[in-house]
């Protein structure tokens, strides 16, 4: 049930939004998202062990690696795709936006688990780039939005608010493991998350769902393209940096699927910081989340069948 909890509440959501957009449209006016995903990170934080972390090795030069293609180079990938495509300004804003965000908060990690690699490294570099990504994206974004049409952006602001947002619930998180005496696995703790970015979504559509509705099915094709093309290029990324840091069968696969996604949460709370109208930009980011599930299934499969992928 859980692997198919989040993309199955994504569709509900989406459709009720479509649908019947008046109570989602009020609640994101109220101003619930960023509530969203200060729970998210609360319990992301809540379910981290520091003690379970492993920091020896060749682990670092990984890290060093997935920091790189996730926070450094994707933002400017996203940037270059947008601009071969010819994409309008709302369609460029999703795909630099999602270009510009870390990795996926448990995707990545369970794709990991999936295919035969190393859960604990895969967590180890979510986190990392989770926390990391809070002070990359306020300076990262501007230099590569300036190019989308009459963007200004501030990364004082922005990163305050990813400070508020993400990197404090964190650590509230992980310091209130030691005193509450709920478990991690409970099923309330392990759902919610999820559930926060139904919401998210929900309430995003519902308030731009008078713009999706003017989408042309053209533009939906182009996005699902540009968003393919992107990350296939961050995969082939991890996969050509084996040569460079030849890291055993489980991290390397750790580093695919945590360097090569995209968390949609953070995506949705960076737009709704944005002031500008969002509806374009939300969908190309929930296609791409969609897209990156469904690419890394298939080869999550593949490598736990075969054991390896030829680069």
């Amino acid at each position: 049930m859980n692997s198919y909890y989040l993309p199955g509440g994504l569709l509900l959501a989406f459709i009720i939004a479509w649908f019947a957009p008046e109570a989602g449209a009020i609640l994101q006016e109220i101003g619930l998202i960023p509530w969203m995903v200060v729970t998210i990170f609360l319990i992301n934080g809540y379910q981290t062990q520091l003690n379970a972390m492993p920091l020896s090795g060749r682990i670092w030069t990984t890290a060093l690696i997935a920091v790189v293609i996730n926070l450094i180079l994707s933002p400017f990938l996203g940037l270059l795709t947008a601009t071969l495509l010819a994409l309008p300004t709302g369609a460029a804003i999703g795909i630099i936006v999602t270009a510009t965000v870390p990795s996926t908060l448990s995707s990545g990690i369970v794709m990991t688990h999936l295919a035969g690699g190393d859960s604990a490294k895969a967590l180890f570099l979510t986190i990392l780039l989770n926390l990391l990504g809070v002070f990359t994206i306020p300076f990262m974004l501007p230099v590569v939005l300036e190019n989308v049409g009459s963007i200004e952006l501030s990364p004082w602001p922005l990163l305050k608010q990813l400070m508020i947002i993400v990197l404090i619930p964190f650590i509230i998180g992980m310091l209130g493991r030691r005193t509450l005496q709920i478990s991690p696995k409970h099923v309330i703790i392990r759902y919610l998350p999820s559930t926060c970015v139904i919401a998210t979504v929900w309430m995003s559509v519902s308030a731009s769902s008078e713009t999706l509705k003017e989408i042309s099915l053209t533009l939906i094709g182009i996005i699902i393209f540009g968003a393919i093309l992107l990350h296939a290029v961050l995969l082939l990324l991890c996969l050509g940096s084996r040569i460079f840091n030849p890291s055993d069968r489980g991290e390397w696969i750790a580093l695919m699927f945590t360097a090569s996604q995209k968390t949609l949460p953070v995506a949705v709370g960076v737009l709704a910081a944005l002031n500008q109208p969002i509806g374009v930009a939300l969908v190309a980011c929930i296609l791409f989340h969609f897209l990156q599930l469904f690419v890394d299934s298939i080869l999550a499969a593949r490598l736990a069948k075969s054991g390896d992928l030829s680069i």
